[in-house]
């Protein structure tokens, strides 16, 4: 790459451990002292077909029978610390703990492919529980990230003894969030995703493992994300089960194919989920899969007043623990802290002991706001009868950079021609942020004029918007194919642009959906919806709402090479221009979900 990276933002390795759902390995320093504790037992646990899976239990002081909060996981380092401070009131409230390793995972029996096993192993998993002398026959599950998506699986096969589950920033949308986004494989999220899969400690890894702010100085990892073809960029990098998954996910390029439909929860899936849900994310965590959930289950599972979301101030591993994050742009009062142990036991209180609850649960929905720094609920989300408010971008024709004369406003209309920019997957528009939220300045890529920058005037008042915006785009490109990536941000009156949410991106052959690939006739005007992560946020008068719309955004979305080939065989690539068209006859606009507080 010819541009350096230069926007590195602290703790990311950090953040990279919390986001892949290995909560408990960032506070066993400050867990109880398992010695002190009854000893745990480690078991195999045999599944329908002979497949035995390693499974540690921990049961709390005095007599059983017990209720039972379980974890299935594929992280070897996850199962490493099993006492953290959650886990451990767990077993002060009375509730046996339960750890299961997902097949194919360490010396697991079985081959590992992703997600695909988990129905029915943690049916069987359940159903092993409630056989036990020291279960009571209720089981709850917790945790999050891929813990959250097995517990999702688990309760589509409805087992009779699992009465409530907990899914923190769960994945849920495999098109719209990881492996891809919008389509958009993502190419460096999955090369560590699955090495993390096999690791027992992080000594075992090298430069640039979870830091992305290292990757394009060191010749390796040039090669892992720029080699062509794709399928085979994790060669000498991955091997056994995890690279075989890595290929399979580029190997299964429409989501209607068998395999995605074995793997992902479709609505007959959670048409099946009857139990009491929390589910829980962050303002700084995509949510797109959490949201997804929520959608499906409101639409298609039976008993919504049991059903509760929770987005609190929180990136994807904050989510676990409830803690505002203290690093960031937003400086976060008290009001954000939320006792999570204290709200799991609760939940599980009411729905495996049948006792009342000891703290408050929220309502149907409760939203943190920043900017506003305050909690608001709804009996549902999106917010009842909101109508989401279309904000339009123009220009002189000449929106490209900081520097350019885009604009935005509430009325229709623009009579300059068409913006171009220039989508080249051999020198990318570099974006490091964090990598699971996108949060941090984009102040310096903002100038490169590869980027499409479109500001309102200064707001005369703060303007809250709450939920997942949509930006819809006219748009034609010279190649039969490229990727669009639209974001929101907060521009300060330093010049400083916070990114809101996560944005979205869309690879132009999905255009007409995730289930077939549609190549584009070049020069054609298509119009395309792309859906946008979450914003729970109020900006402040005197600040100014952005729009930027870029064909690329390196490392975390792979580029594409523009030439309508299978992504994953492709080996040449091309520049792609691309056109935004914003006149009265195509009037390319972002819709807001603005909430009048």
């Amino acid at each position: 790459m010819r541009k350096r990276l230069t926007d590195v933002r602290h703790g990311l390795v950090l953040a990279w451990v919390l986001a892949c759902g290995l909560g408990g390995a960032a506070w066993a320093q400050d867990a109880a002292d398992p010695a002190a504790r009854p000893a745990e037992m480690e078991v195999r646990v045999a599944m329908r077909d002979g497949a035995r899976l390693l499974t540690y239990v921990n049961l709390p002081a005095g007599e059983g029978p017990f209720p039972t909060v379980l974890v299935r996981t594929p992280y070897l380092l996850s199962i490493g610390p099993r006492h953290n401070p959650i886990m451990d009131a767990y077993l002060d409230a009375g509730y046996a703990v339960v750890w299961q390793l997902a097949r194919g995972i360490g010396d697991n029996d079985g081959r590992y492919r992703f997600i695909a096993d988990d129905r029915d192993d943690g049916y069987d998993c359940i159903a092993w529980i409630a056989a036990q002398p020291w279960s009571d026959g209720n089981v709850g599950m917790d945790h999050g990230s891929y813990n959250a998506m097995t517990q999702l699986q688990a309760a589509s096969t409805a087992p009779p003894a699992l009465k409530a589950i907990i899914p923190f920033v769960p994945s849920s949308h495999f098109f719209r969030e990881t492996p891809y986004s919008g389509g958009i494989f993502m190419r460096y999220h999955m090369l560590n995703w699955h090495k993390l899969l096999r690791l027992r400690s992080f000594e075992e890894t090298g430069v640039g493992f979870m830091d992305s702010s290292r990757v394009i100085d060191d010749p390796e990892w040039q090669r892992l994300l720029t080699s062509r073809p794709l399928i085979d960029s994790a060669n000498g990098y991955l091997d056994g089960d995890e690279l075989v998954q890595y290929r399979r996910f580029l190997e299964e390029p429409v989501m209607n194919s068998e395999y995605w439909r074995e793997t992902m929860m479709m609505d007959e899936h959670y048409a099946r989920v009857a139990i009491p849900v929390l589910l829980v994310s962050g303002n700084f965590d995509p949510t797109t899969g959490t949201l997804h959930a929520w959608r499906q289950l409101e639409a298609n599972a039976p008993n919504p007043q049991n059903r509760k979301l929770l987005i609190g101030p929180w990136n994807h591993g904050g989510s676990y623990v409830g803690i505002p994050p203290a690093e960031g742009p937003y400086e976060l009062d008290g009001a954000g802290v939320v006792d999570m142990s204290a709200l799991r036991i609760a939940f599980f209180d009411r729905y495996l002991k049948g006792v009342p609850a000891s703290v408050s649960l929220p309502q149907r929905v409760r939203v943190f706001v920043t900017g506003s720094n305050a909690w608001r609920e709804f009996d549902s989300l999106p917010v009842p009868a909101l109508a989401r408010t279309p904000v339009y971008l123009a220009s002189e024709g000449a929106a490209n950079g900081v520097e350019g004369n885009g604009s935005l406003g509430f009325e229709p209309g623009s009579p300059a021609p068409a913006d171009v920019t220039i989508a080249d997957p051999s020198n990318p528009v570099v974006a490091i942020t964090d990598l699971m939220a996108g949060v941090g300045e984009y102040s310096e890529s903002h100038g490169n004029e590869a980027v499409l920058v479109y500001d309102s005037a200064a707001l005369d008042e703060p303007l809250t918007v709450i939920g997942e915006s949509q930006a819809v785009v006219h748009v034609s490109i010279s190649t039969p194919d490229t990727d669009l990536v639209v974001n929101l941000h907060e521009v300060h009156p330093d010049g400083r642009a916070i990114r809101l949410g996560a944005g979205g991106g869309l690879r132009l052959r999905y255009h007409e959906g995730f289930d077939r690939e549609v190549r584009l006739e070049p020069g054609r005007i298509y119009t395309v919806r792309i859906p946008l992560a979450y914003v729970g946020h109020t900006l402040a008068a005197g600040n100014v709402l952005r729009v930027t719309v870029s064909g690329t955004e390196f490392p975390m979305l792979d580029p594409n090479p523009n030439t309508g080939e299978p992504i994953a065989t492709a080996t040449r690539m091309q520049t792609s221009e691309i056109r935004i068209h914003h006149d009265s006859a195509y009037p390319s606009r972002v819709e807001l979900p603005i909430v009048e507080l």
